[in-house]
């Protein structure tokens, strides 16, 4: 996927000298916060966060109520099944994002989202859901329910293409109910679909061009930081087709852990990502942008997705295992699980040494020859995955704020790239998200035929 540039152009991130400044930071945060605190209950926006007691949850909250002047007021429930983990959660959420844990900000609330009765409660009056509490598998229970409480706002961190197909269906529903709909809302799928909508603008724009192949490139070392279930979700997905095209035309492949390439996470030699993360070699993945970004762009040729970690030898034994596993074995729970908890005291132990780093690369080519190229690099899976579900959210509340408006987000069911297809609503929401805390670099890179 990687192609020497005939020039280069780099968006750097010019943040506010706020941003650095601490101290001010933290008085202006808590300013905002009296201000937020003291605004009328009835009048608050409320964010329900499903598996907010988890590590990806706790992170999306944070997030939000750090950048709670974006939708002041507002009240982000923490949502999840154990009273323990919740509490430890609302009091992490609080110190990171600077405020009180018994203020009217942020709460916590004991259900598990697969009660029926107790999911409906816990949406009443919710201007917006966030579910994070995966795995997904293949029915959009919580969405259904969203749709049917008429919730103004519902994101998630979905990525299986079964449950993406699922969801679509009750999208007639959803623009009934007013309800807008994100579905693969977080770093990759999401942000990355973003940056590969982007990256074909910009080759329409220097060289006219149509897009003939997409390439998606991930990289995080170990979990990221993501938590214990995200280890049973990947050993699910060795038995899934890779859902990509193939000249043109939509061809599932049973490849996931094998097509072995080498990708270069950096476009300058100085970006922090080179040093941190360099080369890497990344295996096919059943991740849906292959599919539904390619479908968007309406691709003449090939797609394709790749994922990498960190240690290198986990792939490694990973690749041998996936040779003489029988792919229907990896479909399985029992065996997915069974294999995570195995592993997960070694992978957890690793972890400690290889950290959370994460970045990725799209690479866009024409049909005559030119080529663009997106990369973005942040110091923490976990925390990337947050941020980016937050903003997300932040982008659709306002969004309904203008109600009528060109920009307006439309109810329905949508995922990133064709809610945010237009340059004029994708480009801020954009600009936002590669400008998070915790961002390594981020760039475009353009080469002529």
């Amino acid at each position: 996927c990687n192609k020497k540039a005939s020039f280069v152009t780099h968006e750097r991130a010019f943040l506010p000298a706020l941003r650095h400044n601490s101290m001010w930071r933290r008085a202006i945060l808590c300013i905002v916060g009296n201000v937020c605190v003291h605004a009328s209950s009835a009048t608050m926006r409320r964010v329900v966060i499903l598996g907010g007691s988890g590590r990806i949850g706790s992170a999306c909250a944070t997030h939000l109520l750090q950048q709670r002047e974006a939708v002041c007021p507002l009240h982000v429930v923490l949502a999840g099944r154990s009273q323990e983990r919740g509490y430890r959660a609302l009091a992490e959420v609080s110190r990171d994002s600077h405020v009180d844990a018994q203020s009217s900000l942020v709460s916590f609330e004991q259900v598990d989202w697969r009660d029926e009765h107790g999911l409906a409660a816990l949406l009443n009056e919710a201007d917006a859901v966030v579910h994070t509490a995966g795995p997904f598998g293949q029915f959009p229970d919580v969405l259904r329910a969203a749709v049917k409480a008429e919730v103004p706002v519902y994101v998630d961190l979905s990525d299986p293409v079964e449950y993406i197909r699922a969801a679509r269906t009750l999208s007639h529903d959803a623009a009934a109910a007013g309800t807008v709909a994100l579905l693969a809302a977080g770093a990759f799928p999401g942000l990355s679909n973003l940056l590969a909508v982007e990256c074909a603008d910009l080759l329409a724009d220097s060289t006219g061009e149509s897009v003939k192949d997409l390439c998606f490139s991930y990289f995080t070392a170990g979990l990221g930081g993501s938590g214990a279930i995200n280890l049973a979700i990947t050993n699910e997905g060795f038995g899934n087709p890779v859902p990509v095209f193939r000249n043109g035309l939509y061809k599932p492949q049973m490849e996931a852990g094998t097509n072995e390439r080498i990708v270069s996470f950096f476009l300058r030699g100085e970006d922090q990502s080179a040093r941190l993360i360099g080369e890497r070699r990344v295996w096919s993945w059943p991740f849906p942008e292959g599919l539904t970004v390619a479908e968007e762009l309406q691709i003449s040729g090939d797609s394709s997705v790749g994922m990498g970690t960190a240690p290198d030898i986990w792939n490694s034994m990973m690749g041998l295992l996936v040779e003489v596993v029988p792919r229907a074995w990896w479909r399985s729970p029992s065996f997915s699980q069974g294999l995570a908890t195995f592993s997960r005291p070694l992978v957890a132990a690793t972890d400690m040494f290889v950290g959370e780093t994460h970045a990725m690369r799209i690479d866009v080519s024409g049909v005559r020859g030119g080529s663009v190229s997106a990369v973005q690099a942040h110091r923490s899976f976990r925390q990337i995955v947050g941020q980016s579900a937050a903003e997300f959210t932040i982008a659709l509340l306002n969004s309904r704020s203008h109600a009528g408006s060109p920009t307006a987000a439309q109810p329905g069911v949508w995922t990133p790239e064709q809610l945010f297809r237009k340059r004029e609503v994708r480009g801020p929401l954009l600009r936002r998200m590669l400008e998070v805390e915790g961002t390594l670099n981020f760039g475009f890179e353009t080469a002529s035929p």
